[in-house]
């Protein structure tokens, strides 16, 4: 919901955070899982709906992101260390898929208007962390 205020930085894009990022992330520490991939592909289908975007863009964007994290993770855990790290990885994996998705849909692609916001998801990231944590672990 985020994405649809309207506060640009002119070429720069939304300062909103591309918050797709912190589910991805935020759940890529649980592992494989059917409901995570498919809530994800629904959260995608949702953005592309209320930003008018080619439908399941967003929702491929997100699973690449979560697959690759997820990978990511195992072989390094030195990435999964600090949430910031994690963010990190997933934010730059979310660029490189939405970079392959809109060189293979024919468009332009403006490395500032998505960078941005994926820059705030990360830094925003360490504070809304413990929102997608799925452990069962009660403290």
């Amino acid at each position: 919901m985020l994405n649809l205020v309207s506060l640009n930085l002119g070429p720069f894009g939304s300062i909103w955070p591309a918050s797709l990022i912190w589910a991805a992330c935020g759940w890529a520490n649980q592992g494989p899982n059917a409901v995570v991939g498919l809530i994800l592909f629904g959260l995608g289908l949702w953005v592309d709906l209320l930003t008018g975007g080619p439908l399941g863009a967003w929702a491929v964007v997100a699973l690449v992101a979560h697959a690759l994290t997820m990978l990511t993770a195992r072989f390094s855990t030195a990435m999964a260390s600090t949430p910031m790290g994690s963010a990190a990885v997933t934010g730059l994996f979310f660029l490189i898929a939405a970079f392959i998705l809109s060189i293979s849909s024919g468009k332009g692609f403006n490395v500032l208007a998505i960078l941005v916001p994926i820059v705030s998801a990360v830094v925003v990231y360490p504070w809304v962390a413990p929102w997608f944590d799925l452990s069962e672990d009660e403290a």
